[in-house]
């Protein structure tokens, strides 16, 4: 077969999206790159649309991959809304950016209405309930074409007035398919809705099993055990859980410990601040962004993965856990807490160790343990690499073929 033959059987799907890495290195919503690729290489034409921010560079995108970026307010320096720490934390920290919400939308409507004019895709894919959900509905409406949406979490447990609440359903409702990261994501939404495929995101299994330690400078003292986090510094996250856990232990554990912040956010300073008046600034190491290649080794560097994941002032929380997933992979113990759909990722006391959110006595002595009981803790990292297989790429990808597949043949006449 022909390049150009395989290229015309490609099922064509435009993507819509809030976040997408702005650049090779970027890791904003990496895992969605990651994804098209696994979807490219299963004959899935991509165009992809997402938001223009100041750091978007221009980005060789792999065959079977185009991106596009609408821009939607001027001067560029000024779009803020997406990116960094997600637009609900962008708008706690800065609510003027609420101006730019309705031309937001409005230039992915237009942006996303001339791509279906002259592409033509056979499907349009929605990341995220509202708005990019709500506007592939309408557009689908307008094209007749059949629209899939994916709730990742955020917009399930976040924005639940009865105005967006509403919108959110109604968009469920009338969209061909929806899947769902995990089942507590899809419940957060309601009951009477359309049932949805539980679809989690995925990782490179392959290239977190691979990570190569040697790479990471140590500690001076290598006898000292790493304790680390990676993401996005917002509430949510619950690092000031996890420093004032950190600075919980027994002083003999924490002469032993080091914590590895890694990732960036808008509380970063005043996670700083935290360590500074606990007394542990200098047992913690924050790394900043770090480009996402590299995460593999830091993850196996580490001896202990905490993920200590709360539900924030808007109500918002971990609808999956993906870090959790690269840890596991990497062969790393992990802790979490019970928020969100991170159960359905960590079985309590076999793949890890599960907490209650916000309780920073329970968080601290879990670090206790397996501090001390190195034999759980080799055992749970053995147990939570295999359980972290089925979440590779491939796998993942096939499911969204299939549902793809089956739309596109529902749509042709």
């Amino acid at each position: 077969m022909s390049d150009q033959s395989a290229k015309d059987k490609a099922i064509k799907v435009l993507w819509l999206t809030s976040s997408y890495p702005r650049s090779k290195d970027d890791s904003a919503s990496v895992f969605l790159r990651y994804l098209a690729e696994a979807l490219a290489n299963k004959k899935v034409s991509l165009h992809i649309l997402s938001p223009d921010h100041p750091e978007v560079q221009a980005t060789t995108q792999p065959d079977g991959i185009v991106c596009r970026h609408f821009r939607y307010f001027w001067p560029r320096k000024l779009q803020m809304l997406a990116y960094g720490s997600g637009i609900l934390p962008n708008l706690g920290a800065a609510p003027w950016l609420f101006l730019q919400v309705p031309f937001f939308v409005m230039s992915m409507f237009v942006t996303a209405a001339w791509i279906m004019v002259v592409q033509r895709p056979s499907l349009i894919h929605a990341h995220w309930i509202f708005p990019q959900g709500t506007v592939a509905v309408l557009l689908g409406k307008l094209f007749r074409t059949p629209v899939l949406v994916t709730a990742h979490g955020g917009d399930a447990f976040a924005l639940r007035g009865s105005v967006l609440g509403a919108i959110k359903r109604w968009t469920i409702k009338h969209c061909a398919a929806w899947t769902s990261n995990t089942n507590a994501t899809a419940d957060a939404f309601g009951p009477d809705l359309p049932k949805p495929h539980i679809i989690p995101m995925g990782i490179d299994y392959e290239k977190f099993a691979a990570g190569n330690a040697k790479t990471v400078l140590k500690p001076s003292n290598p006898q000292k055990l790493i304790l680390l986090f990676v993401g996005r510094l917002v509430e949510k996250k619950g690092v000031a859980d996890l420093i004032a856990a950190v600075a919980g232990l027994p002083k003999n554990l924490l002469d032993r410990i080091e914590l590895w912040i890694i990732g960036d956010g808008i509380e970063r300073e005043r996670l700083k601040m935290l360590a500074v008046d606990l007394k542990i600034e200098d047992k913690v190491v924050f790394h900043g962004r770090l480009p996402n290649a590299i995460l593999p080794d830091y993850y196996t560097a580490a001896d202990i993965f905490i993920a200590p994941s709360i539900v924030d002032t808007n109500g918002d929380t971990e609808g999956q856990g993906l870090i959790l997933l690269e840890a596991m992979a990497s062969g790393t113990a992990v802790i979490s807490t019970r928020t969100g759909g991170v159960a359905e990722i960590i079985e309590h006391g076999k793949t890890g160790l599960l907490v209650e959110p916000k309780q920073i006595k329970s968080l601290s002595g879990a670090i206790e343990q397996l501090l001390v009981d190195e034999t759980l803790r080799k055992g749970l990292c053995a147990l939570s690499k295999q359980a972290a297989e089925p979440y590779d790429w491939k796998k993942i990808a096939s499911k969204f073929v299939a549902i793809y597949s089956r739309q596109s043949c529902i749509a042709k006449p």
